[in-house]
C-alpha cells in the first residue's frame, strides 16, 4: 500500500506532522520544547536516603536501661503499629520462609499423587468433609478466610474432583461460604474482633446456581441412599456421608430460603417450610456426631491428614504480625453448627413480633442468649430489616413507631378518624416527628441494631445512642406541647402521650447499658452498691412510673374518644398492655433493691473489701459509671453526694441485721411478683430460684449468723446474669 493509504489515518497525520516539525527544527529547539513539556509535569520527589545504623546504636548507649525516647511524629501507638517488612516475627507473609519445601498446592499435590481426586476411601471422605466443617467454623469465629476454609486444597478446584459426593460438598460449601459472608455484610453487626471480612481474591461464587448446588448434594445423597436401602452397601461410614451432605443441604437450603433477595422477609407459609428444614438439619446432626472418629484424624496442625494445606495462602496475608490459627476441634465445631441452626431457628419467629416493643424485647432477649454467635444475630437483623429502615421490607418503620406509640400511650393524634388529623399543622407535625424517630436520629432503628453486635460493642454504642434519646425527649415535649395548644383543654397541662413514649425506650436503653457491665464483669465488689442503688432507687422506679403512667394516659385516651362518639361505657376491663411489662419491672425492682441493702448490711459490718484510698477514689468511679446518663437532661441529675448521703442515713439509722431482713421482704416481694406472672420463661423461673436462696441467706443473717465473721460474702452469677446467688461464707 501506498502513503496515501496511510495519510487517510488520522493518527498517522498526526505522528507525521509531529515528525516533520521536529526534523525542520534545530536540535536546541527540541530541548526547548522538551524542558517545556517537563516542566508542566508534577515534581516527582527526589529522597535521598541516608544509613544510621551505627548512629542509632551509638546513640542508644546514651539511654537507661528501660528508658525510650520520644517523638511527636514516632510515639508508642506508631512504634507498636510499626511493620518491620520481611522479618519473619513481624511479617506473616515470612513464615513460608521457615519451611525448606514450597508450600503444597492444589496442582503440585495433583501432580505428587498427595491428593486424590477419585476412589477415596469412605473414612478419607468423612475426614475431609469434618476437616471442612471444622475450618468453617473457625472462619465464623473470626479468622481469615485464606487461614481456615481455603487452607482445603480441594476448595480451590472443586471441579477437577471426581468423586460425586465430595465434589458436589466442596461446590456447596462455596456456596454456603457465600451466602454467609452476605448476611454478615449486610447486617452490619459485626466489629474486626468479629469477621474477617476479605476474600484474599478467592472466588465464593462458582459458576453455579444455588439450586444447582442443592441439587448435586441432594443426587450424590440419594445415590449413596439406595446403596444402602438395596443392600449394595450398608456401612455405617456411607450413612455418615449422607447425613454430612443433607446437614450440608438442608443448611443452604434454609440460609438462600431466609436471604430477603427481594428486599422482603418470607411469609408465614415460607417460613414453616424453612423450620422444617433447619428442623431436619438438626435432626441429622446426632448421627454426625457419632461418627466423627469413623474419619481420618487431624494430623498435627492440619484438620485433616490429606487434602490440606496450612501454608498455602500465606503469601496472601498482608504484611502484619504473624497471627496462630488454631483450627476449632471437630466435635465442638459440630456443637457450634447444632446451636447455630437452632438459634436461627429462634431467630425466624421475629415474624410473629410486627409490634416495634415486642420486637426489641426479643431481640434484646435474643442478644443476651445468644451473644457469641455473629451469623445467628446477623440473621435476625436481615430478617427484620430487609430492607433499610423497613419492618419485614414492607412498613417503614416511622408507620412502625407510630403504632408503637399508639398501643403504649394512646395518643389520639394517633387513632384513625380523630378530630386532630383533620387539622393539617397537627398532621405534618406528628409526621415531621416520627420521620425524625425512624429515619434522621434513627435512635429507634439503632436500639434494634445495637442488639446484633458483641457485648462489649453495644455498651460502647449504647452511651452514644442516649445522646440520641435525649434530642428526641425534648423533640417530644415540644410535640406534646403543640398537639396540646390544638385541643379544647388548652388551658390545662399538656399530656405528655409522645414524651412518655420516648422517654421509656430512653430508660431501657439506660438499663441495659449499666446490666451489660454485668454481664462483662467490669464491676468491683466494692462497686456493686452504687450499680444496685442506682438501678433500684432511681432507674427501675422511673420505669415503673412511666409504664403507670402510659397506663393513665391510654385510659384518658379512651375516654375522650368514648365521650366524641357518645359511646356507653363499657364496664368490662380488659387486661392492660402492658401489664406483664409492669409486674416485672416492679418485681426487678423489688431484686435490686435487696442487692442494695444487703450490700448495705456488708460494708456496715466492714465485710465488703475496699481499694486503699490512696490509689483509688469512689467519686471518680462513680461519676465514670453513669457519665452517659448525663445527655439525657430531662431526667434527674444524681451525684455522688447524694449517694453517699443516702448510704451514710442507711449505716446511721439502720443495724445490719434490720439492713438484712429488709433485703429478705425484698427478695420475697420480687418472687411473688415473678409468680404472679403468667407464662413464665426460663429466665423469670431462674430468677425466682434466686429470690428464694437469697431470702433464705437473708433471713439467717438477720438472725445472727456468723455475726462475726469478717469473710467477704461471695455472688455466684452462674444462674444469672444480673442477679447472683449471695453466698454467706
Amino acid at each position: 500500500m501506498d502513503k496515501s493509504y496511510y495519510s487517510k489515518i488520522p493518527e498517522f497525520e498526526e505522528k507525521t506532522s509531529s515528525y516533520s516539525v521536529i526534523s525542520n527544527t534545530n536540535l536546541t529547539d527540541v530541548q526547548d520544547i522538551q524542558s517545556k513539556e517537563e516542566s508542566k509535569q508534577p515534581e516527582v520527589p527526589r529522597y535521598e536516603w541516608k544509613v544510621i545504623t551505627d548512629e542509632f546504636f551509638e546513640a542508644v548507649q546514651e539511654l537507661s536501661l528501660g528508658e525510650l525516647m520520644h517523638n511527636e511524629m514516632f510515639g508508642l501507638f506508631e512504634a507498636m503499629s510499626a511493620i518491620e517488612m520481611m522479618d519473619p516475627k513481624m511479617d506473616a507473609g515470612m513464615c513460608c520462609n521457615k519451611n525448606t519445601e514450597p508450600p503444597l498446592t492444589f496442582e503440585t499435590a495433583v501432580s505428587t499423587n498427595q491428593l486424590k481426586l477419585s476412589n477415596f476411601e469412605k473414612s478419607e471422605l468423612i475426614g475431609i468433609m469434618d476437616g471442612v466443617y471444622s475450618c468453617l467454623v473457625s472462619w465464623l469465629e473470626g479468622h481469615s478466610l485464606a487461614q481456615t476454609l481455603f487452607i482445603c486444597l480441594y476448595l480451590h478446584q472443586p471441579y477437577q474432583i471426581e468423586d460425586k459426593s465430595l465434589k458436589a460438598f466442596c461446590c456447596a460449601i462455596h456456596k454456603l461460604a457465600q451466602i454467609i459472608r452476605k448476611f454478615i455484610l449486610y447486617a452490619v453487626v459485626y466489629e474486626e474482633e468479629d469477621f474477617e471480612i476479605r476474600d484474599y481474591e478467592y472466588t465464593l461464587e462458582p459458576d453455579m446456581s444455588n439450586s444447582k448446588s442443592c441439587f448435586m448434594l441432594k443426587e450424590a445423597e440419594d445415590d449413596l441412599t439406595k446403596k444402602i436401602k438395596s443392600g449394595q452397601d450398608t456401612s455405617e461410614e456411607t450413612q455418615a456421608i449422607v447425613n454430612r451432605l443433607k446437614f450440608l443441604r438442608l443448611v443452604l437450603q434454609a440460609l438462600v430460603a431466609i436471604w430477603p433477595d427481594k428486599n422482603l422477609s418470607p411469609t408465614q407459609i415460607e417460613m414453616t417450610e424453612i423450620q422444617k428444614l433447619l428442623s431436619g438439619a438438626v435432626d441429622v446432626m446426632p448421627g454426625i456426631k457419632k461418627t466423627i472418629s469413623l474419619g481420618t484424624q487431624p494430623n498435627d496442625d492440619s484438620p485433616n491428614a490429606m487434602g490440606f494445606s496450612l501454608m498455602v495462602n500465606q503469601r496472601m496475608l498482608p504484611p502484619t504480625f504473624p497471627r496462630y490459627t488454631k483450627i476449632k476441634d471437630r466435635l465442638p465445631a459440630m456443637n457450634f453448627l447444632e446451636e447455630f441452626v437452632q438459634r436461627t431457628k429462634v431467630a425466624c419467629k421475629i415474624i410473629h413480633f410486627p409490634v416495634y416493643q415486642n420486637a426489641l424485647n426479643f431481640f434484646m432477649d435474643f442478644s443476651r442468649k445468644n451473644g457469641p454467635c455473629l451469623l445467628s444475630r446477623s440473621i435476625l437483623q436481615c430478617l427484620y430489616f430487609p430492607k433499610p429502615c423497613n419492618r419485614f421490607g414492607l412498613t417503614p418503620i416511622s408507620e412502625v413507631l407510630k403504632e408503637s406509640a399508639r398501643l403504649f400511650s394512646g395518643s389520639p393524634a394517633l387513632v384513625s378518624k380523630s378530630q386532630l388529623l383533620t387539622n393539617p399543622e397537627v398532621a405534618k407535625c406528628i409526621d415531621t416527628f416520627f420521620t425524625y424517630c425512624g429515619n434522621v436520629y434513627n435512635a429507634f432503628g439503632m436500639f434494634i441494631q445495637i442488639c446484633g453486635f458483641n457485648k462489649a460493642r453495644q455498651r460502647d454504642k449504647l452511651a452514644r445512642l442516649l445522646d440520641e434519646f435525649g434530642v428526641l425527649v425534648d423533640e417530644a415535649e415540644r410535640v406534646d406541647a403543640f398537639l396540646h395548644s390544638k385541643t379544647s383543654d388548652s388551658k390545662k397541662e399538656p399530656l405528655s402521650y409522645f414524651s412518655t413514649w420516648v422517654l421509656y425506650h430512653s430508660l431501657r436503653a439506660m438499663s441495659m447499658y449499666l446490666l451489660s457491665g454485668f454481664e462483662l464483669e467490669l464491676y468491683s465488689i466494692h462497686e456493686y452498691i452504687y450499680i444496685y442503688w442506682y438501678l433500684s432507687q432511681f432507674l427501675y422506679n422511673w420505669i415503673v412510673s412511666t409504664l403507670n403512667r402510659a397506663e393513665c394516659l391510654m385510659e384518658h385516651s379512651k375516654n375522650a374518644i368514648k365521650q366524641q362518639k357518645k359511646a356507653k361505657p363499657n364496664k368490662k376491663k380488659t387486661a392492660s398492655p402492658n401489664y406483664r411489662e409492669l409486674v416485672l419491672n416492679q418485681s426487678l425492682s423489688n431484686m435490686f433493691n435487696g442487692y442494695f441493702k444487703a450490700l448495705a448490711g456488708f460494708t456496715k459490718e466492714d465485710r465488703i473489701p475496699q481499694p486503699l484510698p490512696v490509689f483509688d477514689k469512689e467519686k471518680i468511679r462513680f461519676d465514670h459509671r453513669f457519665a452517659p446518663f448525663a445527655g439525657l437532661l430531662n431526667l434527674p441529675q444524681i451525684t455522688y453526694t447524694e449517694f453517699n448521703n443516702m448510704r451514710t442515713f442507711f449505716m446511721m439509722k439502720h443495724q445490719s441485721t434490720e439492713l438484712y431482713l429488709e433485703a429478705g421482704k425484698h427478695f420475697h416481694s420480687a418472687r411473688i411478683m415473678l409468680e404472679s406472672i403468667p407464662n413464665p420463661d426460663f429466665e423469670i423461673l431462674d430468677i425466682i430460684k434466686v429470690a428464694k436462696t437469697n431470702f433464705v441467706v437473708m433471713n439467717l443473717l438477720a438472725k445472727g449468723h456468723k455475726k462475726d465473721s469478717k469473710t467477704p460474702p461471695s455472688f455466684d452469677f452462674s444462674l444469672h446474669k444480673y442477679f447472683p446467688i449471695i453466698k454467706h461464707n
